[in-house]
């Protein structure tokens, strides 16, 4: 029977001021309450729950460690390292810890926080002192990695390589913040614009797509979020982002090609492009494995600020996802995220 792999990725960042009161700014200091008291009540509200092998969710909560958690905490490893005991208890409990780097620089001692796209060496130099830092304070290897802001360029993404990641899970197909060279002192920067759907070993040449005849692939298996190719919807999410990036060629892009995506804490109705999309895949028959990955960030299943999001829609929209399998005739697996370059060889093609 074909399978659905359900990929529950949670980029495990600190409590941002837009969602949850008494958060200050970055500045000043950095809190987690979205983290210590989300997740276990995200948790305990999914009982019940179960994939067709009656198991509840498991989840990929891809932690903090990079030279923000660094000078706010005092070490790239601050979070294992103050929490370990929370984190076993996860670990316990059938989930994985992977790992969240954002590429955060501070202009100067106690300046602003913006997204380095630039200093290449020190993109890279931070990532392998993080990942020294991180692999020693977790009990077992750092398998999973989601890039903050989803960003990556050629150098990063082999730098991950190098350090033994076996999983990358920030691709965007069809999405893009930028295109050529990123702007200075921006934020929020990334291109997936040519990346396909489907899981993928990268070309050493260009992370954003398979290799072609005579480029080396990369090891690193790289999972693309689950897309919905509604026009309607991919309209939505290219006026979406013009606003939030004041780039009117985004609606352009939008009716190209049609993208859109939204995290599994949206509310349903925001949420359900992407079952059926799932739904319309599977009717079209098939028989290779399938990755429905999806994210959340903590402090939106605490009650917070915002419309969109709420602790109340994860079921709801995992329960979408499992309808949608079950209609097919489709097993439905929830699974960690560094089980699935298992599902990949090395060519590229899935067993």
């Amino acid at each position: 029977m074909r399978t659905v792999s359900i990929v529950i990725c949670c980029d495990t960042d600190p409590d941002r001021q837009g969602y949850l009161d008494g958060v200050p700014p970055a500045t000043d200091g950095l809190t987690w309450r979205g983290m210590l008291e989300g997740i276990p009540a995200l948790k305990q509200s999914l009982a019940g729950v179960t994939d067709s092998r009656g198991r509840e969710p498991v989840f990929t909560w891809l932690l903090r460690a990079d030279e923000q958690v660094r000078q706010m905490q005092g070490s790239y490893a601050w979070v294992p390292r103050a929490h370990g005991a929370f984190l076993r208890t996860l670990e316990q409990s059938g989930d994985e810890l992977g790992w969240h780097p954002h590429f955060w620089r501070r202009e100067g001692e106690r300046g602003a926080w913006f997204q380095e796209t630039e200093d290449l060496d020190w993109q890279v130099d931070m990532l392998e002192r993080a990942h020294a830092e991180l692999k020693a304070a977790l009990p077992g290897p750092v398998r999973s990695v989601r890039m903050g802001w989803d960003y990556h360029n050629d150098r990063t993404y082999a730098a991950l390589e190098d350090l033994g990641v076996s999983v990358e899970l920030s691709a965007l197909p069809g999405m893009r913040t930028f295109r050529g060279k990123p702007p200075r002192r921006s934020e929020n920067l990334f291109d997936w614009h040519s990346t396909p759907r489907a899981p993928y070993r990268p070309s050493r040449a260009d992370y954003r797509r398979p290799p072609r005849p005579g480029e080396g692939a990369s090891r690193l298996l790289e999972v693309p979020n689950w897309m919905s190719t509604s026009p309607l919807w991919g309209l939505v999410s290219g006026l979406q982002l013009a606003r939030k990036s004041r780039q009117a060629w985004q609606l352009w892009q939008a009716v190209r090609r049609p993208t859109y995506w939204i995290g599994v804490t949206a509310r349903p109705a925001l949420f359900a492009p992407l079952a059926a999309e799932l739904g319309r895949m599977l009717r079209r028959g098939g028989t290779g494995p399938l990755v429905f990955a999806t994210y959340f960030h903590p402090d939106e299943v605490l009650p917070n600020k915002s419309a969109m999001y709420s602790r109340e829609s994860v079921r709801a929209n995992l329960e979408a996802v499992l309808r949608a399998c079950r209609e097919a005739g489709v097993a439905a697996e929830f699974t960690p995220a560094g089980q699935l370059p298992a599902l990949w060889p090395a060519t590229g093609s899935p067993t």
